[in-house]
């Protein structure tokens, strides 16, 4: 049998999975085979191979659609090697659009696959911690970056409105909040008083229209609860994303079902974030196969049936092209009775061409709000449009630190450090993170084995509150 043969697509540095060095990496594919992979070799730990995407053409076609980099304003000399530290360093181009701030580790679920703590509230930083989250991201970013508070989940604090409300008193404009649901499905009056205190939009953890996912992502049937909280954000009037962690085998064919679900309800729902599940905490693997953006914008494109093709959905240009993608579906008139909606939307990138596009990004954007912004820019109309958003996110196994250095996404910590989501998510195959909650654990820590089911923040379009 003939050796296997690499061709080398082009070079980066990725990670050791055990103990995370920097190392040479090459991407490439293997003789008449598609697919392509990143590997590298440790020292100690020998070879490790990750598959990357489902095809190279495609992959090189995404890589190559660059935007333009603008730098942060802000930036620090690092505390070590990348990934090791971060904090925005001088190492990083892109600028930061979005951050999150953690205000609870505590949670009202148990998932099965998420490695976060779930117990006592004496871990929750105080009003006053969460008050110098908010002037660190003032200071460094300015109050036009938008804000996601997530956990945990964060609607256990019961003075969320009041942390909202912190928020939007430093003059911060887009707060979302990204919740399981559970609460705010409840007649309880949060939701009201989350509007109240400025709440911008609710990032729904949303992972199909069957109850199955539910009960092996979440380890509960929440079918019904996602359906009341969607209705309570209608009665209140909260626009809101829907997040899909998307885990092989188990809810990865009902994508298509889930966009149309929130066209059906594009009068409260703004966006669609698709995102492939990633490893933090312990695994074991030499070759390892994760899905990636690449399988997903694939799967979009076939259980779709060309409504939204592979070439529909562009890299958003806020960070690495390898990193977001996405396309966004404009209403072209009112729905007629037995017309399905392929029928009237259509995506944007149909609508414009990419050098159209790259005159007209805005480099303040987030992720979800890139295209809304551009068609609010050019005059059109977002009205019951839906932003459809598919992240690629990285852990030890995938990782490639040229794609880390271009994030646009963020993490507070307790130092007034800000920290590249990825980077702050990051554990090696023993499940010790290199960055402890809040950064406040001198100790290495560790968290169960499990798969990040939470943050891909989609920003909410202005023209709809």
């Amino acid at each position: 049998m003939a050796a296997t043969t690499k061709h080398i697509l082009h070079e980066t540095r990725a990670l050791c999975p055990t103990c995370l060095e920097a190392l040479p990496a090459e991407v490439f594919t293997e003789d008449d085979d598609p697919t392509v992979w990143m590997s590298r070799v440790c020292s100690e730990h020998g070879e490790f191979t990750t598959r990357m995407w489902p095809d190279a053409e495609h992959y090189m076609c995404m890589r190559e659609q660059a935007f333009p980099k603008t730098r942060p304003a802000h930036t620090i000399d690092p505390s070590g090697p990348c990934p090791k530290g971060c904090g925005i360093c001088h190492r990083h181009s892109r600028k930061v659009t979005l951050v999150e701030i953690e205000v609870t580790e505590r949670c009202n679920l148990r998932c099965p696959v998420c490695f976060m703590a779930a117990e006592s509230a004496d871990t929750d930083p105080s009003l006053e911690s969460l008050q110098n989250f908010y002037q660190a991201i003032y200071d460094q970013l300015g109050a036009d970056t938008a804000v996601q508070l997530t956990g945990g989940e964060p609607t256990v604090r019961k003075d969320l409105p009041e942390i909202v409300r912190m928020g939007r008193e430093k003059g911060f404009y887009g707060i979302e909040v990204n919740t399981n649901g559970v609460e705010i499905a409840k007649d309880n009056g949060l939701l009201e008083a989350l509007k109240e205190a400025g709440l911008t939009g609710i990032y729904l953890q949303f992972d199909g229209l069957q109850k199955e996912p539910y009960l092996q992502i979440r380890g509960a049937d929440l079918l019904e609860t996602k359906m009341r909280a969607i209705e309570r954000c209608r009665e209140v009037g909260l626009q809101m994303v829907l997040a899909m962690t998307i885990v092989s085998g188990l809810n990865d064919s009902e994508i298509a079902d889930v966009i149309d679900f929130a066209l059906d309800n594009s009068d409260i729902v703004v966006g669609v974030a698709l995102q492939p599940a990633f490893t933090s905490g312990r695994f074991e693997a030499q070759r390892a196969t994760p899905i990636s953006m690449g399988d997903v914008i694939m799967m979009v494109d076939e259980q779709t049936n060309g409504f939204i093709t592979k070439e529909d959905i562009w890299p958003l240009g806020c960070s690495h092209p390898l990193c977001d993608s996405g396309t966004y579906l404009m209403r072209t008139r009112e729905k007629a009775e037995g017309e399905s909606n392929a029928d009237i939307y259509v995506p944007v990138t149909r609508e414009i061409s990419v050098d159209d596009f790259k005159t007209d990004f805005d480099p303040n954007s987030p992720q979800g709000s890139i295209f809304g912004d551009l068609i609010t820019k050019r005059g059109g109309s977002t009205y019951r449009g839906v932003s459809i958003l598919i992240m690629n996110y990285m852990d030890a196994v995938n990782m490639d630190l040229e794609r880390m250095s271009e994030c646009s996404m963020f993490v507070t910590m307790a130092d007034g450090k800000l920290i590249p989501f990825c980077s702050y998510q990051l554990t090696n195959s023993e499940g010790e993170r290199v960055y402890p909650m809040w950064g406040i654990d001198e100790e290495v820590s560790s968290g169960a084995a499990g798969v990040h089911a939470g943050a891909n923040p989609v920003a909410h379009n202005k023209e709809r509150q």
